[in-house]
């Protein structure tokens, strides 16, 4: 896993003025490297500071060579590179497609990023009128897009259909389960809250993003739920649940019904589920986390035990526990939706 070297005390004291007092770019590269150190992998700076992989990467590469001094931009010389044919068909490939197509985590072109881009892809330096004005003598437009129907599971509707069947056709004893996961990491979501007007909260980054899976399920009747902790989303643990599933449920068939995540529909768990036919298993369709119910109760979960406050995983596991501790079947079925009862 790669990280930047450790730093000399005098490299650590001028990173850490290079993020006080330092403009922009500079200040995050070094921060970059801070965060590095700690323990952070390069995903999660990407995905802090909102730059590539490879973003974070090269600046990694330029610290562990030259060091704090390295983190500033070169001195380029000449005047930026004009925009000519070849440049020309890049930034239409470059535009044909979201910018997480290449690596960055941004979802749709700026001129900044698209000059950055162009910049690391040809080796050459621009500016950005003139990436401007090439974006618009290409018959591109700064404009706001318009609402689009959202791409569908062409069965989707043959198989909510199916899954309907079942369950009107199900035996009385047959217990029937909606399933799913969710990811807790070490680094909060960020929520709205209330803070003192003129002052924002700072929510600190902890020292790693170490993350852990909760796998659960919700019985459509009852409103009771199973929930397990496992390392993450990935087909070995899905079986490991699975056999738990099978425990707390001694001696009932059941019907599981959950979404296409390739560590649920993979040979090695199909090939357990053939092998316990006291689970039938039933698929969701694709694109479509809105018609699972527990979605709803993950949303709840997450914004009261996780939002906002950085804490160790093993406090958010005792505080997911505490929350289905603290409501009722009933309640867990209101939040998804499934009853207005109160």
């Amino acid at each position: 896993m790669r990280h930047a070297r450790e730093p000399s005390t005098a490299e650590r004291e001028e990173l850490d003025r290079m993020i006080q007092q330092e403009v922009g770019r500079v200040a995050m590269r070094a921060q970059m490297v801070l965060l590095s150190v700690r323990g952070f992998t390069v995903p999660d700076i990407a995905d802090i500071q909102e730059v590539s992989d490879v973003t974070v990467y090269q600046w990694l590469d330029r610290f562990d060579e030259k060091g704090p001094e390295g983190l500033h931009d070169r001195p380029r010389s000449g005047r930026p590179a004009k925009v000519d044919e070849a440049v020309e068909e890049n930034i239409e490939d470059s535009m044909s497609e979201p910018p997480t197509e290449q690596g960055y985590n941004f979802t749709y072109w700026t001129v900044p990023l698209l000059t950055e881009h162009l910049r690391q892809l040809l080796d050459t330096s621009f500016c950005e009128e003139t990436i401007r004005n090439a974006l618009h003598a290409l018959g591109f437009r700064w404009r706001r897009p318009r609402w689009a129907v959202m791409q569908e599971d062409p069965q989707g509707a043959e198989l909510m259909w199916a899954i309907w069947e079942t369950i009107r056709d199900a035996a009385e004893e047959t217990l029937i389960l909606i399933q799913d996961e969710t990811t807790f990491k070490w680094l909060p979501p960020l929520r709205a809250m209330w803070m003192r007007e003129g002052q924002q909260v700072r929510i600190p980054t902890p020292p790693a993003n170490d993350s852990i899976a909760l796998y659960g399920v919700l019985e459509l009747e009852s409103g009771d739920t199973f929930c397990a902790f496992h390392e993450k989303g990935r087909s070995d643990y899905t079986i490991a649940y699975l056999e738990q599933l099978l425990e707390n449920y001694p001696r009932r068939q059941i019907l599981l019904i959950w979404d296409q995540a390739k560590y649920h529909t993979s040979h090695a768990v199909e090939d357990w589920l053939a092998a316990h036919p006291r689970i039938t298993v039933m698929l969701l369709p694709k694109y479509s986390p809105e018609l699972n119910p527990i979605e709803q109760i993950w949303r709840q979960l997450k914004d009261q035990v996780a939002a906002n406050l950085t804490r160790p995983l093993k406090a958010i596991r005792e505080a997911v526990r505490k929350f289905f501790e603290q409501h009722r079947p009933i309640d867990l079925l209101r939040m998804a939706g499934l009853t207005t009862s109160s």
